[in-house]
């Protein structure tokens, strides 16, 4: 079977720009070669067919392409079916398409053929239908020869093959409402991003599929609002993905009694140390589930522990002023020194020969390390600077630079080999941990305060303070954002409130006066009707006799114009009968003289002559009695006018006194009339008042409701600034984790300190944090628990929506989806190109069918929408329609129509009074809900505009389009931004709802 790729590759093959909905609307040049009527017949070819030709393999494919559009079973213009022999035998309107056997009596190919009119498909017809070929002619010639027998059992399972090599576009993108992923289908395949990080999280597959998501194309996108699930659109099918969260490893049992106070991982990963409360010094194998080794030696609390840098020595400190050494894994001790102050943090330096620990005497001390175990530890300088306990160090890698945190609330930056400080950082409180990136490019330190610092390593400049919960501080932003809407929400309230009251007092001044004015005259009301009645009765009479002498005057015409008439025509009819008399006299005359005349001549020449005198004299008697008659007749008639122009003449004021008369009664109807009208327009206005009013108390009380959530939130999101115990960078230094007293672990950029994602698994505060590799990381807490966290979880497959096969629930592409606001609903847009338009609302939770909108579209839905309060949809389609439904009962509420192109996208504003819709037309446009009009046309450039998505709360949207186009347009049709780099036909965008991020 062809795929409907392996079309779209060849069309792109051939230099035309294709789309994922029913070729996305090509280029409107291609659309101008619409096929045009020909003059002459198309030549049925003689094929060479040994086999009787296959209804369902052979002829079906050709009525699917030139004519199954408009003759199919939802769709069957003259009511003419083509999709069965059953129905091509039946027939249409015009009786049976196909005579079995008699191909040249079947009406289908002549008219296919143009050997008769009409010719099909018809010229400039609307779905591009070409006309047939001679060799389609030729085999439908063939099989109604062969009697026209077949059946349709029915599409197998579709043969799935290969995509071309390098046919790879995006035809959607997705984004996550908190900006940290984006989705980007490349032809079959799931591409997920992080964008904080820039990095590629994972390629989406399905384990049923050779290495990708779908089989076919991936027509569309869409994140769930909590960002956890992705749904994709490929052919008859939809796939929901879960990215899981806070998964664990992972737990090390029996670490501590109580809590595990710190965690050190070795470079490679392979080990990992541990202290508890007992200060019980614990060494782990990657993936063991008990301790290797546990190391015995130090008498008072162990205050810190590091790896050297090829992880087999391990290096502790405790307030006992000891410093050791140990060798990994047997655990043994190497070395060791006794220090004169208690030991408060150790690190590595000089390339792991040599290693440095900070005291509570405020100074920092290196060592030497001997060359065999139980050698020597000697010293080789101290490094002075702190005015108070060093409380913290680690190594800027490869062991020359030291960086050091005191009590003294200072982070100094040490040249180890000369012993001096390169420059000092301000933290603000005592310091309590120090970590470097492993490359040293940035530096992170904690105080005593609730927020720990990102440094720029290079210069020392401040990159960040990392604090904080993202997502509650998220929850407050977003309660800002809504906050800000609900404020316009109410400003437009009152705004709509106060127009609706002026139109209620115009109305209600509109009543007072039809009122007034009824009263005035309901008084003078019998006065008038008596008037009335008294003209009347002197018009009706005299009415009647000028419709007498009108019949009179009538009458009087008609005799006098039969006189007229005959006296016109008399005089002429007089000569020609006076020049028969003339000629007769002569022909009797001829035949006398005639000697050889017979008798008979003579008799017939004598009584043509007499005839011809005896008609003049008739004549001459007529005309003498209409001459004699016309003066009585002339005079009859002038009587009849003259009495009748005296009689009008008489009734002319007698009408204009009856008219007059009548439009003061009149007045009186019509000041009811008005009053009615205006009474009626008044109640409405008063109504319209009454649920401006409503909706004004709503919003208000929305607004107070969303202030009392946003002062929560921000309430909740400072609560969450707790102190930070530990800080660590990820070994690809990428990452870098805290952990504190808030039980949760966070990790951040190590470039810039923005938020990637929170931990929940602890159930007291988080004092330790390690990283074994890029991906997995440890933290120790109050808990006894040690938990190792995957930082990157695998996608899973979740469900599958529909089957990708003939009998899917999904018909034809899913070119759109959308997530309802709460996440519980899907909705899916799609069906067959030219046939139907398929609109469906699924539950996400499991999979269902929760709503269909029957015969929402005549042609493929290109674009979905839920609105903000989940109540109503709008989609746009092929139909060049934008329609908007009512989600409780799935009727219609608006259908705009304006369009001359297919509707590629559509939004939904955040108000849920406005939907913008992108067309092939290369025009943007916005409709309004309340009036059911259009409220403005945008230009959208050159090319179909492919995509449009609303931002946040805003008034402007995203758009793209084929002429390498993506921009932020307002509401208003004012260009905002456009943003620069895109060089290809763009098809889809989507944008972070605060507006600070957009893809496409």
């Amino acid at each position: 079977m062809i795929r409907f790729t392996q079309f779209t590759a060849a069309v792109l093959a051939a230099g035309v720009v294709c789309s994922p909905a029913f070729t996305r609307a090509a280029d409107k040049k291609e659309e101008a070669k619409a096929p045009t009527a020909k003059s002459a017949e198309i030549l049925i070819a003689k094929i060479k067919h040994p086999k009787p030709v296959d209804f369902e393999k052979e002829i079906l494919p050709v009525f699917r392409s030139k004519c199954l559009a408009c003759h199919n079973t939802s769709t069957a213009e003259e009511k003419l079916v083509l999709e069965t022999p059953k129905d091509v035998l039946k027939g249409g309107d015009s009786g049976p398409a196909v005579k079995k056997g008699k191909s040249a009596e079947s009406l289908l190919l002549n008219l296919a053929a143009h050997t008769k009119k009409p010719f099909m498909p018809p010229p400039k017809n609307k779905v591009g239908a070409t006309d047939m070929t001679p060799d389609e002619l030729g085999l439908i010639k063939q099989w109604i020869d062969e009697g026209a027998k077949g059946e349709v059992k029915g599409a197998g399972p579709i043969a799935w093959q290969p995509l071309p090599p390098g046919l790879n576009p995006i035809y959607a993108v997705a984004l996550t409402p908190d900006g940290q992923f984006a989705a980007a289908g490349r032809a079959n395949q799931i591409f997920v991003y992080h964008i904080m990080s820039s990095n590629l999280v994972t390629r989406l597959t399905d384990s049923k599929l050779a290495g990708t998501a779908h089989n076919d194309m991936v027509h569309s996108l869409a994140f769930s609002p909590d960002g956890t699930r992705l749904a994709s659109g490929g052919y008859r099918e939809v796939k929901i993905w879960q990215r899981p969260l806070n998964v664990q490893k992972s737990k090390l049992p029996g670490v501590a009694p109580k809590e595990v106070k710190l965690l050190a991982a070795s470079p490679d990963g392979k080990w990992l140390a541990t202290v508890g409360d007992d200060n019980a010094i614990k060494l782990w194998s990657a993936g063991a589930t008990k301790p290797t080794k546990t190391l015995a030696g130090h008498q008072g609390n162990v205050t810190s522990l590091k790896f050297f840098p090829d992880g087999t020595k391990l290096i502790t400190g405790a307030a006992d002023k000891f410093a050791r050494v140990w060798t990994v894994p047997d655990g043994a001790l190497f070395a060791e020194i006794e220090t004169p102050a208690a030991v408060n943090a150790v690190t590595w330096a000089a390339a792991g020969k040599q290693f440095a620990s900070g005291g509570a005497d405020n100074l920092i001390r290196l060592w030497k390390l001997p060359d065999a175990a139980g050698g020597k530890v000697e010293p080789v300088q101290e490094l002075k600077g702190h005015e108070k306990a060093v409380t913290a160090l680690d190594t800027i890698a490869p062991g020359a630079q030291l960086l050091s945190g005191s009590a003294d609330g200072a982070v100094k930056h040490w040249d180890a080999e000369k012993g001096t400080v390169l420059r000092s950082l301000v933290q603000g409180s005592p310091v309590t941990t120090v970590a470097v990136r492993p490359d040293g490019k940035t530096f992170a330190s904690t105080g005593t305060t609730n927020f720990a610092k990102l440094w720029n390593g290079a210069d020392g400049k401040l990159l960040a303070d990392l604090k904080g919960d993202r997502y509650v501080q998220e929850a407050a932003a977003n309660k800002e954002a809504l906050l800000a809407f609900a404020v316009t929400e109410v400003t437009y309230r009152k705004t709509s409130l106060k127009a609706a009251e002026d139109a209620q007092k115009t109305r209600d001044d509109a009543v007072k006066k039809a009122t007034d004015e009824k009263v005035a005259l309901e008084k003078t009301l019998p006065e008038k009707k008596k008037a009335l009645d008294e003209a009347k009765a002197k018009k009706e009479p005299v009415e009647k006799d000028v419709e007498t002498l009108k019949a009179t005057e009538a009458k009087a015409k008609e005799p006098k114009e039969a006189a007229d008439k005959l006296l016109a025509t008399a005089a002429a009819d007089t000569k020609a009968a006076t020049n028969k008399v003339t000629t007769a006299k002569v022909d009797l005359e001829q035949v006398n003289a005639n000697k050889k005349a017979k008798q008979k001549d003579k008799d017939t020449a004598a009584k043509a002559l007499a005839d011809a005198e005896k008609a003049v004299t008739d004549l001459v008697a007529k005309l003498k009695a209409a001459t004699e008659a016309k003066p009585n007749l002339d005079k009859a008639l002038t009587e009849a006018t003259a009495k009748l122009k005296e009689a009008t003449d008489k009734l002319t004021p007698l009408a204009k006194t009856f008219t007059d008369a009548e439009k003061e009664v009149k007045k009186f109807t019509s000041a009811e009339e008005q009053l009615v009208l205006g009474t009626t327009a008044a109640k409405k206005a008063a109504d319209l008042t009454a649920a401006a009013k409503t909706a004004l108390a709503a919003t208000e009380e929305e607004q107070k409701k969303v202030d009392a959530e946003t002062q929560t939130a921000k309430k909740a999101a400072t609560d969450t600034e707790k102190g930070i115990r530990a800080v660590a960078f990820s070994p690809d230094n990428r990452t870098v984790a805290t952990v504190g007293d808030d039980q949760l672990v966070h990790t951040w950029s190590a470039d810039t300190g923005a938020a990637y994602e929170t931990y929940r698994g602890h159930n007291g505060p988080v004092q330790s944090v390690a990283f074994t590799s890029g991906s997995v990381l440890v933290s120790g807490g109050t808990d006894q628990t040690a938990i190792i966290w995957d930082l990157a979880p695998a996608w899973m497959l979740e469900k599958t929506l529909g089957t990708g096969e003939s009998g899917s629930p999904l018909s034809g592409r899913v070119n759109a989806l959308d997530f309802s606001a709460d996440g519980q609903f899907l909705a899916t847009g799609g069906g067959e190109p030219s046939r139907s338009g398929q609109l469906k609302i699924w539950k996400v939770a499991d999979g269902s069918l929760a709503q269909e909108i029957k015969n929402a579209h005549s042609d493929t839905v290109q674009g979905v929408s839920f609105s903000a309060d989940g109540k109503q949809l709008v989609s746009g389609a092929a139909d060049k329609f934008v329609k908007v439904w009512n989600l409780a009962d799935g009727k219609l509420v608006k259908s705009f129509e304006g369009h001359t192109h297919q509707v590629l996208g559509v939004s939904f504003k955040r108000d849920g009074r406005t939907v913008a819709s992108a067309g092939a037309d290369s025009n943007i446009k916005v409709w309004s809900l309340e009036t059911g009009e259009g409220k403005k046309t945008i230009a959208g450039g050159t090319k179909e505009v492919t995509s449009l998505c609303f931002v946040g709360t805003s008034d402007q949207f995203v758009t793209t389009s084929g002429d390498s186009r993506v921009r932020l347009v307002a509401e208003g049709g004012t260009d905002v931004r456009s943003f620069a780099g895109a060089s290809d036909f763009m098809f889809s965008a989507a944008a972070k709802p605060d507006g600070k991020l957009v893809i496409a």
